[in-house]
């Protein structure tokens, strides 16, 4: 976490509110409909999908109480969980709208400046989030109720973003039991391409060249290391676009560290290679006590 980012305290789960907008009902939309109603926090779920399969799914497995074609006007809450680059588009068509509205998308500075773009400014009742949770699944059909429990979502407000708004969303996180924090939507971009962005980024490019007659052999590593190359291709798409300034940063650093273990590899050098691997290792399980 950085000096400039605080975590939010908790605090009592809200009392539930009329009406709930969810626009994506994929894993993430998906999977907030579903706790949200779990947990009775809205009245009712109203989901909204560009897709109409995806949509009827997300009715027919309970997610949304119905289907709209359109946020209603009457919504208090809208979350927008569609891929990165289309959560701006969607704030300014909504500038007017009286709810709250929050998102989920990967990257936080882009969405944040397309929309200043055009609008000159973010609509006060805009909250920028992005939960820490997801799997390699996608679609209703991948929904899990507990997604978020003990998940981190991070928070980027901005100066005109409306305290009020901030407080409200943070309580929905907290309800389907994540814990929310607040940095500037710039930390966020640069930490995401390091611990998220780019780990993807490797995977895709690591699958890039394996062939069928690797899978008959491949063990648990392979399948740990390539999980998350199974993502949704279009969310991280426009993930991996949106953040390429700092996920270009961060692949130049992964890149010198490939060089010295090539470098190592070359010369033979065990020493070097042992120290490496077990820089590497102690740093992987600090991760059991952080």
């Amino acid at each position: 976490m950085t000096q400039n980012s605080r975590r939010t305290p908790a605090s009592p789960r809200p009392a539930a509110f009329a009406s709930l907008a969810v626009v994506g009902t994929g894993l993430i939309g998906g999977s907030f409909a579903k706790a949200a109603g779990s947990r009775k926090l809205f009245a009712e779920v109203v989901g909204l999908d560009r897709d109409p399969k995806r949509a009827a799914a997300a009715l027919a497995l309970g997610l949304v109480d119905r289907v709209a074609q359109a946020v209603p006007a009457q919504a208090d809450a809208v979350l927008l969980a569609t891929p990165a680059d289309q959560v701006a588009p969607w704030v300014c068509e909504l500038v007017d709208h009286p709810g709250v509205l929050f998102d989920a998308g990967g990257v936080k500075a882009p969405i944040i400046k397309a929309v200043r773009k055009r609008r000159r400014q973010l609509p006060p009742r805009f909250v920028p989030c992005h939960p820490i949770a997801g799997s390699e699944r996608s679609g209703p059909a991948a929904a899990d109720c507990d997604l978020f429990a003990g998940a981190n979502v991070i928070l980027t407000p901005e100066p005109e973003t409306d305290p009020a708004a901030v407080d409200a969303v943070n309580s929905w996180w907290r309800a389907v039991g994540a814990t929310p924090e607040s940095m500037s939507a710039a930390d966020h971009d640069d930490i995401l391409a390091v611990t998220s962005h780019l780990p993807h980024l490797l995977a895709f490019a690591y699958l890039e060249q394996v062939a069928p007659r690797h899978l008959s052999h491949a063990g648990p590593g392979f399948r740990d290391f390539t999980r998350i190359g199974a993502g949704n291709p279009e969310l991280w798409a426009a993930v991996l676009r949106l953040n390429r300034a700092p996920l270009l940063a961060a692949l130049q650093s992964a890149k010198k560290s490939m060089q010295r273990l090539e470098d190592a590899l070359a010369e033979e050098s065990a020493d070097s290679l042992a120290a490496m691997i077990a820089a590497a290792a102690d740093k992987r399980r600090s991760l059991n006590h952080a």
